[in-house]
């Protein structure tokens, strides 16, 4: 079933329509060498290529983007210099999200799809079965990975797991609100795994059981990322921006009236988060707290839709024209240490 990235970043329902464009700014002189160094356009793509959804990588020599358009999927990567065009798993459709483990690399696909690249450079897919759309994929190692997906407002949420040689569906847990989809997956360990949905769903596993944790709001959640098993954040919205954290035993939300949806996120260690939103805003969450600050929205006025970053301070957040209608075009902005 093919569903349009957009509906995860359009206003909530009812629909509502953008707000007016701010006014471009002009062109600056180029940076000053002894200056701190800025965000910036890293690459945008024609349609032939399409936008982009989320981007991982172990290296800054070494970052993936994926994302596409309905019928094909596209992958670029950066080898700390440049962007360019990377071979991806051929014959699937559009790649939602990309994740490293150990040795693979992995995509979470529409229409039930996944894919993983070994050491060798090769690619291998799998489907589950199903017709609805993977929207996250991570893992604690080669053989231990989660992929999540669905169709909201009205669809099964997809809950898998990869054990090394299989994935098996998995069943939910006993959930207190009707929602259509998980939209992200992220974990600690194999131990400590959450994964976030529409209509604020929070999930956690812990080893052996998954079980509902209450996140404090009914708005749709649409990523997350943590420094460890006591500092996490999830991020959604539609037209207002929620930042939910987790301290380890209580998650702490907040609808944020200044900015609209909030639809990719990561943590460093230290526990300051970066976040990609609409409106080509870029923002960082103080850690241990809810509080933020905008960082940049030189991608204006297209959709951010992921974020990564690295331990040298590399910052990536992708998109594109996701709220028109496809085809769309992609925008990488990127803040290079």
């Amino acid at each position: 079933m093919a569903v349009n990235p957009a509906a995860l970043l359009r206003p909530a329902r009812p629909l509502l329509a953008l707000g007016a464009l701010l006014p471009l700014l002009t062109a600056c002189p180029g940076p000053d060498p002894d200056e701190e160094p800025e965000w910036e356009i890293g690459l945008r793509t024609e349609v032939s290529e399409g936008a982009f959804l989320s981007a991982w990588g172990p290296s800054s020599d070494e970052i993936y983007a994926v994302g596409g358009q309905f019928e094909a999927g596209y992958m670029a990567r950066f080898d700390g210099t440049e962007w360019a065009t990377e071979p991806g798993p051929e014959g699937l459709p559009l790649y939602n999200w990309v994740y490293g483990t150990g040795d693979l690399l992995w995509i979470a696909a529409n229409d039930g799809w996944t894919a993983r690249r070994g050491a060798d450079g090769t690619w291998s897919t799998d489907n589950l079965g199903i017709e609805d759309d993977l929207w996250g994929i991570w893992g604690s190692g080669d053989d231990d990975v989660w992929t999540v997906g669905g169709d909201f407002p009205n669809g099964v949420p997809t809950l898998a797991h990869w054990d090394g040689s299989a994935w098996t569906l998995q069943e939910l847990p006993e959930i207190d609100r009707e929602f259509g989809a998980l939209l992200k997956v992220w974990g600690t360990g194999a131990d400590d795994v959450f994964s976030v949905g529409d209509n604020g769903v929070i999930l956690h596993f812990d080893g052996s059981t998954w079980v509902q944790q209450p996140s404090g709001v009914t708005r749709d959640l649409i990523s997350l990322w943590g420094a460890g098993p006591d500092e996490i954040v999830s991020v959604g919205g539609r037209q207002n921006g929620v930042i939910a954290r987790y301290d380890g035993s209580t998650w702490t939300s907040e609808i944020i009236g200044e900015l609209p949806g909030i639809n990719g996120v990561w943590m460093a260690e230290d526990g300051t988060a970066f976040a990609a939103a609409n409106d080509g805003i870029v923002l960082e969450i103080e850690a241990g707290t809810l509080n933020w600050e905008k960082l940049d929205q030189s991608a204006f006025p297209d959709v951010l839709h992921g974020a990564f970053g690295l331990p040298d301070g590399t910052r990536v957040a992708v998109g594109g024209s996701l709220l028109s209608g496809a085809p769309w075009t992609g925008v990488i902005a990127q803040y290079l240490p």
